[in-house]
């Protein structure tokens, strides 16, 4: 059974990893911030998923610990995953910053049939990522971090003769100056050496590098950010991308959130308009974060809920 599920399903990965990149879900953003404002990540200041955003921020963390836990529907209309991550970090003297994150991701499931072709059952494939980063901040107003993930993509089951599954290590490497009320960032994501298919065929990972700038201050009761970031895909097919974002929060208790991301089906994420909302209190952070695309895309209907704590 598990054979023939796999000469079924790994050409068609093959060919689809011709295509694009393989092991997309690792740009799938996991903090429902990120998500509400297009995507814009590496330049913010840190949250509980800096591992998987902005590992170099979080010296510049206001608290000393944030940690979180968040659930997303990803692209429901095609894909329909569904992803759960954790993520914390730890600020320790506003000089050395620790992360850690992990992913999990369950997709769709889809038929199987043994060597008669009859009906067998089914199987889930399942996305895996965890992690942990390091940063310091060796000058005031400069930090740099590294943050390094296993991954892993079951797309079948196990069988002694075909390779059903991708095995990975990544690593992300960030730089981050701060200027007054402005910070900038530039990034290596998602670097790697490639994986290889049942036929041995090496893919090629969704590795990319990102710049980015962000202005945040607060104004009395009122707090305002925004960014714009953009990058370019050279782990599979060349494409670029871009994402703008905004948030104001009033009275450190409520916040709205809105931006655009830009991108290519063809590596990476597709396009998509966000909003979303933010609540605090006492410590405890509530964030929900909504996507908005055309009737035709993938990104349609895609949603994000997360809560956490910090001190």
């Amino acid at each position: 059974m598990a054979a023939v599920a796999a000469a079924v399903l790994l050409p068609a990965a093959g060919a689809s990893a011709q295509e694009s990149a393989a092991l997309p879900f690792l740009n799938v953003p996991v903090s429902p911030r990120t998500a509400s404002m297009g995507g814009v990540s590496s330049g913010m200041a840190p949250s509980a998923y800096a591992q998987f955003d902005n590992v170099a921020a979080v010296p510049f963390l206001e608290g000393s610990f944030s940690a979180g836990a968040s659930y997303g529907l990803w692209q429901p209309s095609s894909a329909d995953n569904n992803m759960i991550a954790l993520g914390g970090i730890y600020n320790i003297g506003d000089r050395f910053g620790v992360t850690f994150g992990a992913l999990a991701g369950i997709n769709a499931s889809y038929g199987l049939m043994d060597a008669s072709g009859a009906d067998a059952g089914r199987f889930t494939p399942k996305d895996f990522k965890i992690g942990a980063g390091v940063s310091y901040r060796f000058m005031d107003n400069m930090s740099a971090g590294l943050a390094l993930n296993y991954a892993r993509s079951v797309l079948a089951p196990k069988s002694d003769l075909y390779k059903t599954s991708f095995d990975t290590f990544v690593a992300d490497i960030q730089i981050m100056y701060r200027l007054d009320d402005f910070s900038f960032s530039l990034s290596g994501n998602n670097l790697g050496v490639p994986v290889k298919s049942a036929s041995g065929t090496g893919f090629s990972l969704p590795m990319n590098a990102e710049l980015s700038a962000v202005y945040e201050n607060d104004f009395e009761r009122h707090h305002v950010s925004a960014g714009i970031e953009g990058g370019v895909y050279f782990g599979g097919p060349a494409a670029g991308f871009g994402s703008v974002g905004a948030e104001y929060m009033y009275n450190s208790i409520i916040g709205i959130r809105a931006g655009y991301h830009y991108g290519s089906e063809k590596n990476g994420i597709p396009s998509f308009a966000s909003a979303g909302l933010g609540f605090r209190f006492c410590g405890v952070n509530i964030d929900a974060a909504y996507l908005i695309a055309g009737k035709d895309s993938p990104m349609k209907n895609t949603f994000s809920v997360g809560i956490g704590y910090s001190f």
